[in-house]
């Protein structure tokens, strides 16, 4: 497995066990906690991405989501998966709103933390040949 998608395995390990922990506390910092690891779990996959097709891993959520739109701009097989898409689907929602803002609208943040984010890291896992599930 490439070495950021398994750190991105590991914030998303985290991710579910503090979403199984609010579910049971509903301590609202434990959500806010695990919308931020699901994040950096998307953030480390798209690093992945870059790595692999781009070469280079930039700083930043601004320059790397620019490099992610480069690099599907000259893929198809990428573009049909949407990844950017779905990364800034990620930042709005688990980033921006739930971590910083504390709106953390359910279910679209359980929905996106169990489903959508793992999606995520198995769609870079079959991209770069990186199927250490």
């Amino acid at each position: 497995m490439g070495r950021y998608l398994e750190d991105a395995r590991k914030l998303y390990a985290h991710a579910v066990k503090e979403l199984g922990d609010w579910e049971r506390t509903r301590d609202q910092t434990l959500l806010r906690d695990a919308a931020e690891k699901a994040w950096g779990a998307m953030v480390q996959a798209t690093n992945e991405v870059l790595d692999a097709y781009g070469g280079r891993i930039p700083s930043g959520t601004n320059a790397r989501r620019d490099a992610l739109h480069a690099v599907e701009r000259q893929n198809k097989p990428l573009r049909r998966l949407r990844l950017e898409a779905r990364f800034l689907s990620a930042e709005n929602v688990l980033h921006k709103d739930c971590f910083y803002d504390g709106a953390c609208s359910l279910p679209l943040v359980s929905d996106l933390l169990t489903e959508d984010v793992k999606e995520y890291l198995d769609d870079v896992a079959d991209l770069t040949g990186t199927n250490g599930r």
